[in-house]
């Protein structure tokens, strides 16, 4: 995994992560966050398939779709939720 800070760089990542630390247990379509959090699908499925080589988010394909969700790796959320903390200023 690249350096947490890194990950946030990236409007479309930092957005997602941002929403899946919100929603540690949802689990959506690439279509579905889109919604959430606002944009272009496209842009979002790249954020999305970089997080996942990352080991950030996971998915999870069957044969009609693909859904994403967050790890469950607890080292790599402390971190991000650390590093939230610390650019939200809480």
């Amino acid at each position: 995994m690249k350096n947490i800070k890194s990950l946030f760089k990236n409007e479309v990542s930092k957005k997602v992560l941002l929403f899946f630390n919100e929603n540690q247990n949802c689990i959506d379509t690439v279509k579905g966050i889109s919604l959430w959090i606002g944009g272009d699908i496209d842009i979002i499925q790249k954020a999305l398939n970089q997080l996942v080589k990352e080991g950030v988010i996971t998915s999870h394909r069957t044969a009609s779709t693909t859904a994403y969700a967050y790890t469950n790796n607890k080292e790599i959320v402390k971190k991000i939720e650390k590093y939230i903390k610390k650019f939200k200023g809480l």
